[in-house]
């Protein structure tokens, strides 16, 4: 099976193109200046492995995240137990489903 080019594909194929073609075509001196404060920062560095962990260890989301596994897999098992749940009550079952008999 071959694809049919139309003009509007080609129209819309042109409009997605362009701005990249004419973005790549910009020189350097056409791009608005730095700032002072931009061109003054440096740039961050790479940390060792081993500082980013310690930083890591003297957050206060620690204790939430090494808390016991079993706590949080029983948060996470009740939470999956109240999705399984039905979506429309029993009660606004019934009665839409009555609506639906009353309005043939």
């Amino acid at each position: 099976m071959h694809a049919i080019v139309t003009p509007h594909c080609c129209l819309r194929a042109l409009c997605l193109v362009a701005p990249l073609v004419l973005t790549a075509c910009l020189a350097p001196s056409d791009l608005p200046p730095r700032s002072a404060a931009s061109a003054a920062a440096e740039s961050p560095g790479l940390l060792p492995l081993s500082q980013i962990v310690n930083r890591a260890a003297d957050t206060p989301q620690t204790p939430r995240l090494t808390a016991a596994p079993e706590a949080r897999l029983a948060a996470l098992q009740a939470r999956a137990a109240r999705l399984r749940g039905p979506i429309i009550s029993p009660a606004a079952r019934a009665r839409m489903l009555s609506a639906r008999d009353r309005l043939r």
